[in-house]
């Protein structure tokens, strides 16, 4: 089997109401997915996070040509092949990013080649369902972020994750209060700054809700502020969540060695894809750290997350998206059945995404 092309594809959904964070007024949810072709008729779907137009050009012009002619089960040698050939600028960024759509893509290649799930090839079913949380309760007025909290915890979600960060910590304090009374002291509250404070501002926020039983902080510094997110991991009791701006097992190596992080969240979109994120795993393990992917994506990055916590060891919490505005259940082959806060890890053979004609009509 030889791969004979890669698709580029991105689609754009407009928003009944923007989804609200520390630093965008989000009017649209845009995804980047590439599609690898074989001539032996099978294909596969990738996906990445970044600029569309960027990604588009990399994986045209420089990521396409090394690729195309190489057989899509070398995916360890094919993402060398990406990711190393230019040492001036292959390292880090947009290419990584284009290169973690690619490979995820080959995964999915393979496995349906095989006719069996993706998670079977990397390592086999180690959970038949994965806890999850409700991602995300996007920044509104504190009445209306404790309605959707306690909504979503009243459909089994054990915890829900909430972005604030455009305001200073003692304004954004009656939004953590108004969430914890309306879910209660059992489910827990996530919060994600998205790197929206500095280090003085991050400290003043961990100190002031210390008191309201926050399950993790979310990328509260600037991703290059390594030292700084370590110190304030040491000044506060509210465990640390961050990585979802880091690249390979490099960059987690350096979180990880400063003790910076309680949960590293890389996004297999991003890392490195599906072969450089269990590495991380991996690294992460020897740390005594869990690993919570970021995921926050169209249906192929779902899918492709599901299938690897589904078969990699360390990794707790998937990241699911109830906001209701992402491009998802339209490229899932079945929908994900979710029990009791829980996702059932698919049978389904690949990744289970599919692009449809009808989805590219409407969102292309």
């Amino acid at each position: 089997m030889k791969i004979t092309e890669v698709e580029t594809y991105v689609l754009t959904k407009p928003l009944e109401r923007p989804l609200l964070t520390s630093r965008s007024d989000g009017r649209q949810r845009t995804h980047f997915l590439v599609r690898v072709v074989t001539d032996a008729g099978v294909t596969g779907l990738g996906e990445s996070l970044g600029a569309p137009g960027v990604l588009r050009a990399i994986v045209q012009e420089h990521l396409t040509p090394r690729v195309v002619g190489a057989d899509p089960f070398d995916t360890a040698a094919l993402y060398r092949r990406m990711v190393e050939s230019d040492v001036l600028w292959d390292q880090k960024g947009a290419l990584l990013c284009a290169a973690s759509a690619i490979e995820i893509a080959c995964w999915d290649v393979k496995s349906k080649a095989l006719g069996v799930p993706v998670w079977q090839l990397l390592g086999g079913r180690l959970h038949d369902r994965l806890e999850a949380y409700a991602s995300d309760l996007f920044w509104a007025a504190p009445e209306a972020m404790a309605r959707d909290a306690a909504r979503w915890a009243a459909q089994g979600f054990r915890i829900v994750k909430c972005h604030l960060g455009r305001l200073p910590p003692a304004e954004e304090t009656a939004r953590i209060r108004a969430m914890r009374e309306a879910i209660g002291p059992d489910v827990g509250l996530m919060i994600d700054l998205n790197c929206a404070y500095d280090y003085a501002q991050a400290l003043e926020a961990a100190r002031r809700w210390a008191e309201l039983d926050i399950f993790w902080l979310e990328e509260p510094l600037s991703p290059y502020l390594v030292d700084a997110l370590a110190r304030l991991g040491e000044k506060t009791d509210i465990p640390i969540a961050a990585g979802e701006n880091e690249f390979t097992v490099h960059g987690f190596k350096q979180l990880l060695d400063r003790g910076a992080v309680d949960f590293a969240m890389p996004d297999i979109g991003r890392a490195g894809g599906l072969g450089e994120t269990q590495r991380i795993c991996a690294l992460a393990a020897a740390y005594g750290v869990p690993v919570s992917p970021h995921n926050f994506a169209s249906g192929v990055l779902l899918a492709a997350t599901v299938h690897l916590m589904a078969s990699t060891p360390g990794t707790k919490l998937l990241e699911y998206d109830v906001a209701g505005m992402s491009i998802g259940a339209e490229l899932l082959v079945e929908p994900l059945r979710i029990q009791d806060g829980h996702v059932l890890v698919p049978d389904v053979a690949g990744l289970g995404v599919e692009l449809r004609d009808e989805v590219l009509s409407r969102y292309a």
